[in-house]
């Protein structure tokens, strides 16, 4: 699984901050690919399996991100509202996904950007 390390590996009394794990919810495709990245994923299918993975999270110690999809993210904000109580360090954000309407995108532009030229 993928862990991130802050870029300050000491906490403020020196002692050593131990690794987080990157938690993704959402679709089984979506999912499919953070996994292959590494990251721990969670498939789910409608927004009472997100908010009951959501909520199951909840006594963990081990997680720094949580990925939510954006298909769900607005219909669970009861369970990421609880959460985020317990766990205020942690950033639950909203993941765009395959599902969800985006703005279209000059490829051309893109490309020219990622390769220095645009």
């Amino acid at each position: 699984m993928f862990k991130y390390h802050s870029p300050l590996p000491l906490g403020l009394g020196g002692q050593v901050l131990a690794a987080k794990h990157i938690v993704v919810i959402a679709d089984p495709y979506t999912v499919y690919a953070f996994r292959l990245l590494g990251a721990e994923g969670y498939a789910v299918n409608s927004p009472e399996e997100a908010a009951r993975v959501v909520e199951e999270l909840i006594p963990r110690e081990d997680i720094g991100l949580v990925l939510l999809s954006a298909e769900y993210y607005d219909r669970v904000r009861k369970a990421v509202e609880k959460f985020r109580r317990v766990h205020g360090d942690v950033v639950v954000a909203r993941l765009p996904t395959v599902r969800e309407p985006g703005k279209p995108m000059d490829v051309q532009k893109e490309l020219l950007k990622a390769l220095g030229m645009g």
